[in-house]
């Protein structure tokens, strides 16, 4: 266990950043690549109605999803801050408590999304032609979401520990299942949005078997023993009170990006399927760059649970230099290669057009997204989760209302200046979080120096 765990403790910050960071970017990215190979087979071995149809889904499954895995995010603080403070038990009723969380929830969401996916579909303004595929889709996928809710938090757990090798593993592993079976269920079955959905699920299933097993035969830093698999009030509070903010802002930010869909989704199939693939590219940029923000909320929690005041806040400055290093290089080639990469997807020269215009908006200006997740992320590794929240209602949700059905209408047909609001709201957070992240670092500090008098007396 030792030999995949990182001691974010001691010795060189940005040697131990990178070594977290690093397996989080692969693992994400292959797992959007995965899905980019998806989309693929379907437009070269089915057609670009079931591209638009999985692509259409994203959004809306980021949307309800999301706000589940943001509570995974306050397991990985709570358990970072206790293994940081040495206490074993607190570690283990915050396993326990986590991974029933993820259970019970998933089981209700997926009652959710199966009984109203086309509901919600009808809602983004989903075009009729692609609306059966989306809604088979979505209900088959939502029926994996509690096996997807389970891989999420026990990976959450393990990066606490800082373990960020093996759920790269296991997701690795899972996706290379994956493709196999997406060719064949497309390919050789003739299956189409069915056959791509029922393939994650079983992909996602072996993650999740891979991760817990490894909770449950552990004997070190994290370990799920299952006489402790219950809600414990305290460690459920603390969650919450990390993840429950962190779910909120991860889903407002779907939430606002469905506005952008459902406005795109006004200009027809094309438009659509168009944005479904540039969605794609743009989710590998965003891994790419908010990598560093994942290793960031435990490297915080664990450093200020240890009272490492000054390490936690070095450890800001050197994720916001790794992020932006591989941000900006990624999202240079990417809005650079926009055509090509489009063409990959779909040979429709509309289709394309489209895509090109969403990717050479965002991908060169996602670093900047990428160091508002690591303020973010600093800042809920503090204890402070309010913050990011609130910074996403006003600079990602409501600015963007303001935007689409105040200041777009002044240029209605214009896709470009519809995306600016994207890298317009990303520097207004930054600069809102900042705000609160000096001054309470400087109060973490005080804290821990005074804790720190009072054991000598």
């Amino acid at each position: 266990m030792k030999k995949v765990e990182v001691d974010m403790l001691s010795g060189s910050i940005t040697k131990c950043l990178v070594s977290m960071a690093i397996p989080i970017m692969v693992m994400n990215v292959i797992q959007m690549l995965f899905s980019i190979i998806d989309m693929t087979v379907l437009g070269n071995f089915a057609n670009d109605a079931a591209v638009g149809a999985v692509g259409a889904c994203g959004t809306l499954v980021s949307l309800f999803t999301g706000l589940l895995i943001g509570v995974s995010t306050g397991a990985n603080v709570v358990v970072a801050k206790y293994l940081g403070k040495g206490d074993k038990n607190c570690v283990e009723r915050s396993v326990g408590t986590a991974l029933l969380f993820a259970i019970v929830s998933g089981i209700v969401m997926a009652i959710i999304g199966v009984s109203c996916a086309e509901i919600f579909l009808k809602w983004t303004n989903c075009p009729e032609s692609i609306l059966d595929g989306a809604v088979l889709y979505f209900r088959i996928y939502f029926m994996g979401v509690p096996i997807i809710m389970l891989y999420n938090f026990c990976a959450s757990i393990l990066r606490a520990a800082g373990d960020t090798k093996r759920p790269m593993m296991f997701l690795t592993m899972a996706g290379i299942i994956k493709i196999m079976l997406t060719i064949v269920f497309v390919v050789a079955f003739n299956m189409t949005v069915d056959g791509v959905a029922v393939a994650t699920i079983i992909s996602q299933g072996i993650a999740a078997a891979l991760a817990f097993s490894v909770l449950v035969r552990s004997k070190d830093k994290v370990h799920c023993d299952f006489k402790k698999i219950r809600f414990y009030s305290k460690e459920l509070k603390e969650m919450l009170f990390i993840g429950v903010p962190a779910g909120l802002q991860s889903a407002m930010y779907s939430f606002a990006n469905t506005i952008i869909v459902a406005t795109v989704n006004k200009f027809g199939p094309n438009a659509t399927t168009g944005l479904s693939i540039a969605n794609q590219f743009d989710g590998v940029l965003y891994h790419i760059s908010c990598a560093a923000a994942l290793a960031t909320s435990p490297y915080v929690a664990q450093n200020i649970g240890a009272g490492n005041i000054d390490r936690a806040k070095k450890s800001v400055w050197k994720s916001v230099l790794i992020t932006t290093a591989f941000g900006a290089t990624f999202g240079a080639l990417s809005a650079g290669f926009s055509e090509q990469l489009s063409s990959m997807m779909s040979s429709t020269p509309e289709v394309i057009e489209f895509s090109m215009q969403k990717m050479i908006i965002i991908s060169s200006t996602y670093f900047v997204c990428g160091i508002n997740e690591v303020i973010g992320g600093a800042l809920r590794g503090m204890g402070k989760p309010i913050v990011p929240t609130i910074s996403t209602l006003v600079f990602m949700c409501l600015i963007r209302f303001v935007w689409v059905y105040v200041i777009f209408p002044f240029c209605p047909q214009d896709l470009t200046f519809l995306y600016m609001i994207w890298p317009i709201g990303w520097v207004l957070s930054i600069i809102t979080q900042l705000i609160a992240f000096f001054p309470g670092m400087a109060k973490l500090k005080k804290k821990a120096d005074a804790d720190k008098l009072q054991s000598v007396a």
